[in-house]
């Protein structure tokens, strides 16, 4: 967008254009059968009463006969049977012994510490914009000059606007989309603040007529440009100025007016 240079009083404001550019249960039970072994009783002796011998007179013997033997046999109880086996009488089984679970590993915790991230803090955008400023060697503080990041609210949405009626530089949020457009951008607008804070106008349009730059708005944006040129600004956008319009801009800058 071409430059516009606006009569509103006594104030007026040069503007750049702008370019739009995350468990299983086992089925058996413990059970211990043991054999019950028989528990037998002793057999008693069989019991022979002695002879009885008789005085001569007798002339008999009697005999006692034996007592009859009695031995008596306890039965031994069947043998309990394990659960789930055969009902076999006399056999028993215990359920294989249970492997106790491997003990689990130690449990350790390590805490890792989050790492550290270096906050990339750089400077803020206005402060950015104040200290390209700074460098100039202008005193614009001085001067009565203030500088604002946001889009003129009247006319969004350019790169660059220099409001002189109230002195304040507008530095739109899109200006920032490269290092040397805003350094451009701020330099430019700043060179307009310079020159309205001269107040001569008169010859600062004249410096600018040999290169056809004859109207106001024409002689104060090529003048913005080479103001800007001589501050440090590698880029341009009015007018890529002259070796002798640079040495004249360098003059006025210096306070020469002759």
């Amino acid at each position: 967008m071409l430059g516009i240079f606006r009569n509103a009083g006594p104030a007026r404001r040069i503007v750049i254009g702008a370019v739009t550019m995350a468990a299983v249960g086992v089925g058996l039970t413990g059970v211990d059968a043991h054999d019950s072994g028989a528990s037998e009783a002793a057999h008693p002796r069989d019991v022979v009463a002695a002879p009885v011998v008789t005085p001569a007179l007798a002339t008999t013997t009697t005999t006692v006969p034996p007592e009859p033997s009695t031995t008596t046999t306890t039965t031994p109880p069947e043998p309990p049977v394990a659960v789930g086996t055969p009902d076999t009488p006399g056999t028993t089984t215990s359920p294989p012994p249970v492997e106790p679970p491997p003990a689990p590993p130690p449990t350790t915790t390590t805490t890792v510490p989050a790492a550290r991230v270096e906050a990339a803090v750089g400077p803020s955008r206005q402060e950015q914009i104040e200290a390209i400023a700074d460098g100039t060697g202008w005193n614009w503080r001085a001067a009565g000059v203030r500088l604002t990041v946001g889009f003129y609210p009247d006319d969004c949405c350019h790169w660059g606007i220099y409001e002189s009626a109230r002195e304040i530089l507008w530095i739109g949020p899109s200006a920032f989309g490269d290092r040397e457009r805003l350094r451009y951008v701020v330099l430019h607008e700043l060179g307009h603040a310079w020159q309205y804070n001269t107040g001569r106008f008169d010859e600062l349009i004249a410096d600018y007529k040999p290169w056809g730059r004859s109207t106001p708005s024409a002689a104060l944006e090529a003048g913005g440009d080479c103001i800007a040129t001589l501050w440090g600004a590698t880029e341009h956008h009015y007018w890529v100025c002259p070796a002798a319009a640079l040495k004249t801009a360098a003059r006025r800058l210096a306070g020469d007016w002759s």
